[in-house]
């Protein structure tokens, strides 16, 4: 519930810090300039400003909810070249 708070705020909440600003950027960007568009009276540049906000929004909450499902995965992965052996193991910390 982060990102209703705080835009890109799952993604932080996740330690991924990149992904984070460019979609609080995004968002940021998006709202300021659809409030632009609404102050100068232009209702078709204000309104595709905020679709694609809204779907900026889906994508960070989609995003979002994978990555807090994820988070505690650990993901190891043995490549051994001598014996063309590929292991791969995965742990769940509670």
């Amino acid at each position: 519930m982060l990102l209703c708070t705080f835009p890109g705020g799952g993604q932080f909440y996740t330690h991924r810090y990149i992904t984070g600003t460019i979609i609080a950027g995004g968002e940021l960007t998006l709202g300021y300039f659809a409030f632009k568009m609404h102050s100068e009276r232009r209702a078709a540049q204000r309104n595709s400003l905020l679709w694609y906000l809204t779907f900026l929004a889906g994508y960070s909450l989609a995003d979002a909810y994978v990555g807090a499902k994820m988070f505690n995965f650990k993901a190891e992965t043995d490549v051994d070249q001598g014996q063309s052996r590929v292991s791969f193991g995965l742990q769940y910390l509670w």
